[in-house]
Parts: structure tokens; sequence; C-alpha cells
């Protein structure tokens, strides 16, 4: 929970600085395919939680945690209809549209794309970290599970906010 506050506070600094400190130059070819890496993975792991909440079946939790107590509790559905799970799930392929938009896509939605991956990681970090939340000081349990895509959805907005800025300073993609 602190690393996903930091990282918080960090992306705010980040964005309020606006395009007065937007690094110059292209990204590395690694990096920039590191977020459909990890929207990738993200989506494997929301997948397989989707699976268990949605077919009600007992998780693979490992040695740390009880991620079936996650699953069982009333906080696994929103609003009571919806398994957080699919949500995850609809949120990192929403993600990695948008990424895949802006990366190959032309036009003025492309161009805003990358605000849209951002805005995506945000939110899916703030309900990530109040799931986070719910986990230990109310349900009394972890799922390790739901804690890897939590730090999963924290690194893809950590990387979000280089291309958010240039974007909103209008700068060309890289």
């Amino acid at each position: 929970m602190a690393g996903m506050a930091a990282a918080l506070v960090y992306t705010g600094v980040q964005m309020a600085q606006g395009s007065r400190r937007v690094a110059s130059g292209p990204q590395p070819g690694w990096l920039t395919w590191v977020t459909p890496l990890l929207a990738l993975i993200g989506l494997g792991v929301a997948g397989y939680l989707a699976y268990v909440e949605t077919r009600q079946v007992a998780a693979v939790c490992g040695p740390v945690g009880d991620c079936n107590a996650v699953q069982a509790s009333p906080y696994a559905r929103l609003f009571g209809v919806l398994p957080v799970g699919v949500l995850g799930a609809l949120g990192y392929v929403a993600l990695l549209a948008a990424w895949l938009w802006g990366r190959y896509g032309r036009g003025r939605l492309a161009e805003l794309a990358p605000l849209a991956v951002f805005a995506l990681a945000l939110f899916g970090v703030l309900f990530s970290l109040y799931l986070t939340y719910l986990e230990p000081f109310v349900i009394r349990a972890v799922c390790a599970w739901c804690l890897t895509s939590a730090v999963i959805m924290t690194l893809l907005l950590l990387l979000s906010i280089r291309p958010a800025r240039a974007a909103l300073a209008g700068e060309d993609r890289a």
C-alpha cells in the first residue's frame, strides 16, 4: 500500500510539472514494449481471478495469504454484481487497446491515447489501493494474485507518466 501511495504522490508531482520538464528524445525500444507486456501479464492475472470468481472454484494461492477468503468476501463483487476480476480484465483490455491505438493509430485519437492509458492506469491504481486496504483491515486476509495485479497496475501508471506528459505538451509520439 505504501508503494502505491508513493507512486501516486510521484505521479501527482510529475503531472503537476506539466510540460516544463518533459524528457526529450525517444524512449529506449525495450521500454516501449514493457507497457503491453505488463498489460498482458495483468490480463492473465485478472483473467485467472475472473475465472475463480465466476466459476466459484478455489484459487491456487500458494504459501502466502488466503486468496479464497478474499474471493469469498462481499468486496469481490462490485455493487454485489460484477466480479472484481472481470472488471480488472476489462481494465487491462482497455489499457492495452488504448496503448495499441496510440502506437499504431493515426489522428487526434491516437495522439490522445497516452492520456487514456494514463487515466486507466490511474483509476486502476486508485481502485487497487482501495482493495488492498480492504484485504488486511476489513477482510483480514491477503490475496497474492490481487497484490500482483496491484503492483502491475502501479508499474503501468509509472510507465504512462512520460507519454501522458508528452501528449499534454503536444509532442510527437516516440
